[in-house]
């Protein structure tokens, strides 16, 4: 089991800005589980355009 919290990981490389919004990638694949978690805020107002070669992603909006 992993126990982290999104302060303990913004206190690393796991925490990414990355440009229009911030990420907390709270499982990866050094941990070995065959997908990733992560905890990502988009800014409002801001377009981005994303491609994941290497995994997918899901993803769910809680607003906005």
């Amino acid at each position: 089991m992993f126990v982290r919290s999104l302060k303990d990981v913004e206190a690393t490389d796991y925490f990414v800005e990355w440009g229009s919004g911030t990420s907390h990638r709270l499982l990866t694949e050094k941990d070995g589980m065959g997908f990733t978690v992560c905890h990502t805020v988009v800014r409002a107002n801001t377009v981005s355009l994303l491609e994941y070669r290497n995994h997918l992603e899901a993803c769910y909006c809680i607003a906005g």
